[in-house]
């Protein structure tokens, strides 16, 4: 049977076990920007931590967010990390050489102003890392780590205590506890009332008040930081060509019905989804541009020629059976390493378009048939592959268009595609429902955003080349024109680290470029982009650089389009939250 005596020894050796281990955790995450600087932080970051996975719900995604903008102070984070440090080193040391020359108390040196200056060296750390990089994630730590180590240093004491007794008690008297000169607050403290509460209920009171003070200082300084943040950024025009006449001859109008967005001309109306290239903005238009153009659909369309006879309900599936069930790539984390979808192989423009000629009860229109099946009967369906890619003057459809007979399973397909647009968050759901038809400008406007990545805000040249890059790639402003941009719609670019960043980021590195498209009101400025209420979001896509490849020669890769559930508004204000009040 366990002896009594050896129960607080155990107790013991758990503590310790558990105070290191805290202290290991915390010193992990307060050294995020180390981590980010080494060879295998990609690796560390996209397959063992999973860190991208935070933004996958608004509840977690904020964690990634930067609570100060990077370097807020500009180099005073540093200097405060060097200076903790060197202090922890310094305190390090004389504890250590006094335990080799077992010399007993040490009370000179640090320890003659603060009983804990190792402490005083990790909050000067601690503070140097939240102006220098201070993500939500490492705030949180700091404030965590701050509650432990007070009841760390308050064990420490009691150990001090038991080993050194009167003279460690007038070692007591004489100095601070961490931060030089709170002893001369001991007078105050000693005239104000005690709680005396249990232990059980001190420390969570205390650690709830820790919490609470952490959150509401993220709040003020976001708040803050939101009057006061000034984005900086390149603008470019990026030319055309003279615009498409067949776009001019379509009358598109939009709508969103029990959370279903939908784009109708005339009796036509095309889904955006459930696969994501119909997501993507100008897609589902194209469709309705080119759907009667198209001779290998001719014949199963002319119903639409009869007056007043039935419609045509479009859904936009994957071209090729996925691998996987669900949605492929419409989630961060299918490409390599994690970082964002897999690219589509068959391309942006690719998809199987699922055709199902509808009969309407009577008197109800095309939206409510959508909300409602009592309201449409399915009368036939047609099954085709297009490549709104191909040319202007060649078909859409590739390949054979399959029409199945009376035994296809019409209403089953229709209540399979509906179950996932269904699934989708609500936050998920484009807010806006004005089409957008490609093709109508000669130009658009694209706006480089110097964030999140550090060097596009010190390195002035890099960033003007990617802007470069971007403006004379071909694919590039193929794809800006295929979706819509032009007037009032913008493209605002923000680089990512590629693949490579973190061996090549000094030298030749890879570059992803997420590509969001804004709509700004009438008249208003690229200012506005940043000023909530001032722009509305509604498409995006990811376009890879490579800087190995020479500036004469095309470096930007195929569109990956981000589908519907990519909170565009989160990630916006992700990128975006770590700048701070600084130079356009």
């Amino acid at each position: 049977m366990e002896t009594a005596a050896a129960n607080p020894e155990r107790r013991g050796v758990w503590r310790r076990m558990a105070e290191a281990g805290l202290k290991v955790l915390g010193l992990f995450v307060i050294l995020e920007p180390v981590w980010m600087l080494l060879p295998f932080a990609g690796f560390l970051y996209g397959s063992v931590l999973q860190i991208e996975t935070l933004g996958r719900h608004p509840s977690t995604a904020w964690l990634t967010h930067f609570v100060f903008p990077v370097l807020a102070l500009g180099w005073l984070g540093p200097i405060l990390v060097l200076a903790g440090f060197v202090l922890f080193l310094a305190g390090a040391g004389q504890i250590y050489r006094a335990k080799i020359r077992k010399s007993g108390l040490v009370t000179n040196g640090f320890y003659r102003f603060a009983r804990h200056p190792q402490y005083v060296s990790l909050v000067l750390f601690g503070v140097g890392i939240l102006l220098t990089w201070g993500r939500a994630i490492t705030y949180l730590a700091f404030f965590l780590m701050m509650f432990l180590y007070y009841y760390l240093a308050k064990s420490e004491e009691r150990t001090c205590l038991r080993l050194f007794g009167p003279q460690y008690e007038r070692y007591r008297e004489r100095t601070s506890f961490i931060i030089p000169g709170d002893r001369f607050l001991r007078p105050v403290r000693a005239k104000l009332p005690g709680l005396r509460l249990p232990a059980a209920v001190r420390v969570p009171a205390a650690f709830a008040v820790t919490m609470g003070l952490c959150f509401a200082s993220i709040w003020l300084i976001d708040a803050i930081k939101e009057r006061v943040r000034t984005v900086p950024y390149l603008a470019a025009t990026i030319p055309f060509g003279p615009p498409q006449q067949a776009a001019t001859r379509l009358s598109v109008t939009g709508g969103q019905v029990a959370g279903i967005p939908f784009v109708q001309a005339g009796r036509t109306v095309v889904i955006r989804g459930p696969w994501r290239n119909a997501w993507a903005t100008g897609f589902a238009e194209r469709v309705l541009e080119r759907l009667r153009q198209s001779k290998a659909l001719e014949g199963f369309l002319a119903f639409l020629d009869e007056p007043g006879g039935d419609v045509a309900i479009i859904f936009c599936a994957p071209l090729e059976r996925p691998e996987q069930p669900g949605e492929p790539g419409s989630r961060a984390g299918g490409a390599a390493g994690g970082r964002g979808p897999a690219p589509d192989p068959l391309g942006p423009d690719r998809a199987r378009l699922v055709i199902l000629r509808c009969t309407l009860a009577q008197g109800a229109s095309i939206a409510e048939s959508l909300a409602d099946k009592s309201k449409r009967q399915v009368r036939g369906a047609c099954l085709a592959p297009v490549n709104l890619g191909a040319p202007e003057t060649d078909d859409m459809v590739e390949g054979n268009v399959q029409r199945p007979g009376p035994g296809f399973p019409a209403e089953e397909r229709w209540d399979f595609l509906m179950r996932q647009l269904a699934s989708r968050p609500a936050s998920d759901v484009p807010r806006g429902s004005q089409p957008v038809l490609p093709g109508l400008a000669d130009s658009g406007r694209l706006v480089l955003v110097n964030a999140p990545i550090l060097r596009t805000r010190l390195d002035a040249a890099f960033a003007r080349e990617i802007l470069d890059r971007l403006a004379g790639s071909a694919m590039f402003r193929d794809r800006l024109r295929k979706s819509g941009v032009g007037g009032e719609v913008v493209a605002v670019a923000f680089p990512r680290p590629g693949p490579n960043w973190y061996r090549e980021h000094h030298g030749t590195p890879q570059v992803s470029v997420f590509v969001i498209l804004a709509r700004l009101p009438e008249g208003a400025t690229l200012d506005a982009l940043f000023h909530r209420g001032g722009r509305e979001l509604f498409g995006a896509f990811i376009s890879e650089m490579d800087f190995r490849v020479p500036p004469s020669e095309d470096s930007v890769g195929e569109a990956t389009i981000i589908g519907p559930r990519r909170d565009l508004e989160e990630r916006w204000e992700f990128f975006l939250s770590g700048v701070g009040n600084e130079p356009t």
